[in-house]
Formats: structure tokens, C-alpha cells, sequence
């Protein structure tokens, strides 16, 4: 009795389906597998809109954390594809002429309008599967710490060049030295001249130059008092007694 009451409501529910579609069939339509073959659109625009809500309810069921591992995986993984899905479809409905669909990609690490965490490769975490085993470290990786060099490592990169041992190897360093030691020498000698000139009012009337008329082989004879040999024995003589006035008295 049950099976025959199953079998009118059934021929019941076509009658009316079939009522409602006016005499014809329904017939279900499939969302291509690629966006090339629909050629129209607001039929990719649904398409689109078809993808869109299947991202949303699947992360809305990614955000169940007590699923198991291998179940939040596969939902995250058809999560980025219908994603890319999206984008194909997106695309299409440009060529198509229809209007800019598609959102500006996320650049930042982390979504906070809707908690997608990306990771350099561009897929994305949501919910749950942000929390799984080694996602973390992989999307925020440990700085790598530069380690301070010891004093060993130091004296390993010393060599020959950092003592100046082969700077004139080449013949270059000779060169610039005698030249710098020529301008050195001219600037020196203008800088006497320059204060002799002050002190006695020219170079002629200075008495460490030679005269002008002395013969060759001639020494030059320098109008200083030298010390004598008693000068000088007196004047050691009062230091020695300077020092022993202050041995004495301190």
C-alpha cells in the first residue's frame, strides 16, 4: 500500500513540475568545464554567481575546526580552485563584453575582510586550515639572524693586501711617493723662505743662506755663539747641583 502511495506522489510531483514549465521538460543545465564554450553573457554571469556561492558555503564549512585534517585540506583546496574558477569566469565575461567583475587581488599577507591568509605562491588558508600543522611557519618564516663574526673568522680574510705588503708590486705606489715627496719638499722650503723673509726682512740678509759670493767648496759661516767646552761643563755642574737641592729638600 506504502509503494503505490509512493508511486502516485511521485507521478503527482512531475504533473506539477511539468505544469509549472509550461508543458516542457526542465532540463538541467551543467556549468561548463571550460568558460570558452558559453558564448553569452548572463549566462556566464551566472555561472560566475554559481561559483561565487559555491566559495561561500564551502568557507563557511572550513570554519569547523573539529574536522578532521584530511577533510579541511580537500576543502581548502576546492576553495582555490573555485577560485580560479572565478577568475576564468571573470575573464571571460570581459572578452564577452560584459562588465569588470573582478576584485583587486589581495596583496597584503593577511585578508582581514575575509580572514584569508595567502601564501607566497598565491594560495590561500581560510578558517580551519589556517591552523594546521606547519602552516604557520610556512607563510611567516623565521628571520634568519646574521651571526656575528668572530675574531678567528676575522684573521682568516687577513692577508699580504691588508699589510700593504704588495702595494708597490706594480711600480705605481714608487712613482706617486716621489712626486708627493717633491710637492712635500717645494711646499716646505716656500714656508722657510716665507718666515726668514719676515724675520729678516729678506732672503739676502738671511744667515743660513750662502752668500751669493762665496767661492765653491767654501763653507758657510753661521754668526752664532757656540758653548764652550768650560760653558758646558759649568752648566752641567749647576744641574747637578739643582738635583741634589731637590733630592735633599723633598
Amino acid at each position: 500500500m506504502a509503494r503505490n502511495e509512493e508511486k502516485s506522489h511521485s507521478m503527482l510531483n512531475r504533473w506539477l513540475q511539468l505544469e509549472r514549465n509550461g508543458g516542457v521538460p526542465k532540463v538541467s543545465q551543467k556549468r561548463p568545464h571550460l568558460v570558452e564554450l558559453c558564448n553569452d553573457v548572463p549566462e556566464a554571469i551566472k555561472w560566475r554567481l554559481q561559483v561565487v556561492n559555491e566559495i561561500g558555503k564551502n568557507v563557511l564549512l572550513i570554519q569547523n575546526a573539529s574536522l578532521e585534517e584530511y577533510k579541511i585540506r580537500d576543502i581548502n583546496d576546492e576553495i582555490n580552485k573555485s577560485i580560479r574558477e572565478k577568475g576564468h569566469w571573470e575573464r571571460r565575461i570581459r572578452e564577452l563584453g560584459g562588465p569588470d567583475l573582478s576584485k583587486a587581488p589581495i596583496t597584503e599577507e593577511e585578508d582581514e575582510e575575509n580572514g584569508a591568509i595567502r601564501a607566497p605562491g598565491g594560495y590561500y588558508y581560510f578558517g580551519a586550515a589556517k591552523d594546521l600543522p606547519g602552516v604557520r611557519a610556512l607563510l611567516k618564516p623565521k628571520r634568519s639572524v646574521a651571526q656575528k663574526r668572530t675574531r678567528y673568522d676575522m684573521y682568516q680574510r687577513i692577508d699580504a693586501d691588508y699589510y700593504g705588503y704588495r702595494d708597490d708590486d706594480d711600480g705605481l705606489l714608487e712613482t706617486l711617493e716621489a712626486e708627493a715627496e717633491v710637492a712635500a719638499q717645494q711646499e716646505a722650503i716656500e714656508e722657510w723662505n716665507q718666515i726668514q723673509i719676515a724675520k729678516y726682512g729678506s732672503l739676502e740678509a738671511c744667515p743660513y743662506l750662502p752668500r751669493k759670493d762665496a767661492q765653491a767648496g767654501e763653507l758657510n759661516k753661521v754668526h752664532i755663539d757656540l758653548p764652550t767646552r768650560e760653558d758646558i761643563e759649568q752648566e752641567l755642574l749647576r744641574k747637578r747641583k739643582e738635583d741634589m737641592v731637590k733630592r735633599y729638600l723633598s
